[in-house]
């Protein structure tokens, strides 16, 4: 067992730290497609990463020339909120972890019939590792678990414009 630190060995403040870093691994991410910067998702993945992400399954490179082509280049998506919790890291070694969250993503769709906010919930199964002297995802497959839409009231129009 390693040098003891109070209640802790440097061996479990170690994991400690990791687990923090990961968990704002994924909300960093979360944040980088609320954004809808393409170059901030990148930067939170290991080089040629893979992602399934609904209708994509591919490269992360493909991914956010994806969303650059079909979502950000379009008025079609509005505000967008990215949720992330109850975050559960597995360790396979001091540098790879598979990781398991929740999420409730919010989009704002402005369809030409009319907006409709867009409600999904699920998890994100991922996988990451130190690479660059930092955590990234390595790997990411985002699991639907429920959704619903809706027309946006008045009320929720303005305070999207706020």
């Amino acid at each position: 067992m390693g040098v003891n630190m109070g209640m802790y060995t440097v061996e479990q403040w170690a994991e400690l730290e990791a687990r923090q870093r990961i968990a704002e691994l994924v909300t960093r991410r979360g944040r980088a497609a609320d954004a809808k910067n393409p170059d901030a998702i990148l930067a939170e993945h290991v080089p040629g990463s893979g992602d399934t992400h609904g209708i994509f399954d591919g490269t992360i490179e493909d991914f956010v020339e994806y969303l650059r082509v079909h979502h950000y280049s379009k008025g079609l998506y509005g505000l967008q909120r990215h949720t992330v919790s109850n975050v559960l890291v597995a360790f396979d070694s001091p540098t790879s972890a598979r990781i398991e969250s929740y999420h409730i993503a919010y989009h704002r769709l402005e369809l030409t019939d009319g907006a409709r906010d867009v409600l999904i919930g699920g998890r994100y199964l991922d996988h990451a590792t130190v690479y660059g002297g930092r955590w990234r995802l390595s790997s990411r497959s985002v699991v639907y678990d429920w959704s619903r839409s809706h027309t946006p009231t008045a009320q929720d129009r303005r305070r999207s414009h706020d």
